[in-house]
């Protein structure tokens, strides 16, 4: 064939030629996993045949692209506040980045997708994540046909499959059971007020395991764009009232933590009169006294994940069936243990 009608070769007809799936043949030039020698032989052999280059500078001279991967975090919050507060997501976009360094590949993050200066940016893919339901970013990446991965799925949008997300309701529910098995008899929950998965999965599985088990669902709001003085408002009165819960819930671990601040000033005892936990895990839960009981967001897997499913969508493959699903950690500490024997769990 001649270079104007030559189909460009993949990373899939690599992994169909040497008889492997795309991910290793990713593996085996990137180095990220070990991979046998022979299978190693075999994917180099295979791509010196076809005259495929792993090189994505030197592709992107022949096919047009930049070698560049755009990332767009979507919570409004994400980094209000001081930047302590910022920890989670600090996590998932350096992860991100150094998964796109072990693979060569460089990123831009994209502050505003509707700034003019932003629309011209030479981007091959991007990933967008934590997506609001109906999220518009999504829509209009998709409307200007720029491959899209997530990381968390617009509530919304449950055909679109190039998403890794977290599974919420088996470690909520999991975290409901432990403060039911250590004797809590009222469980209210704190949630924040960006329309995501994380906020409505969580709420979505403490209504369900309320309404299973015969219980009253206590809820509020807790904007994540609160200061430190506005959520202690909103939060001392509930601590303070006379039917006070016996455990709360609490959105992201900064706030959990001013919860057992202002416990330990109203001479509340943790965990004996009051459980406390976090749908978050940042330094805030784990320096806590005592010790706060979260969810760890995985963000380093979710990061991971999701630049390979980026890096396998750029190379030709096919469709998810579904979406890719992992597991927060729920991190069992002091501030729900009631009676010993409880430990830690999580994936």
């Amino acid at each position: 064939m001649n270079g104007s009608t030559a189909r460009r070769v993949t990373i899939r007809d690599v992994a169909e030629r040497a008889g492997v799936s795309i991910s290793t043949v990713s593996h085996a030039f990137s180095g990220s996993r070990p991979i046998s020698q022979a299978t190693r032989d075999r994917i180099f052999r295979a791509a010196a045949e076809l005259g495929y280059d792993p090189n994505p500078s030197a592709r992107s001279l022949r096919t047009g692209r930049s070698g560049i991967i755009g990332l767009i975090l979507r919570p409004r919050f994400a980094l209000s506040g001081t930047p302590d507060r910022a920890e989670t997501f600090n996590r998932l976009v350096g992860s991100v980045a150094t998964e796109m360094l072990r693979r060569k590949v460089g990123l831009i993050h994209v502050p505003d997708l509707h700034d003019p200066s932003v629309s011209s940016v030479p981007m091959d893919g991007c990933i967008v994540a934590h997506p609001y339901g109906a999220d518009e970013v999504l829509a209009e990446l998709l409307r200007r046909g720029v491959p899209v991965v997530t990381i968390e799925e617009d509530p919304e949008r449950p055909e679109f499959t190039w998403t890794v997300r977290l599974d919420y309701t088996t470690v909520v529910t999991a975290l409901l059971d432990h403060l039911l098995d250590q004797g809590a008899g009222s469980i209210a929950l704190l949630t924040g007020t960006e329309d995501n998965a994380w906020n409505r999965r969580s709420r979505e599985t403490y209504l369900a395991w309320c309404e299973r088990h015969g219980r009253a669902a206590r809820t509020e709001l807790l904007s994540e764009g609160l200061s430190v003085d506005d959520a202690a408002a909103t939060i001392r009165p509930l601590l303070a009232s006379p039917d006070r819960p016996d455990a709360v819930v609490v959105d992201t671990s900064d706030f959990a933590a001013i919860a057992a601040e202002i416990a330990a000033a109203e001479g509340i005892r943790v965990p004996e009169d009051l459980m406390i936990a976090s749908l978050t895990d940042t330094e805030h839960s784990r320096s806590a006294v005592p010790p706060i009981t979260a969810m760890d967001l995985n963000h380093e897997r979710l990061a991971e994940n999701a630049v390979e499913l980026m890096l396998s969508r750029l190379a030709g493959a096919e469709t998810p069936t579904e979406a890719q699903v992992l597991a927060p950690a729920l991190r069992v500490r002091a501030s729900t243990q009631r009676s010993a024997g409880t430990g830690a769990t999580g994936g």
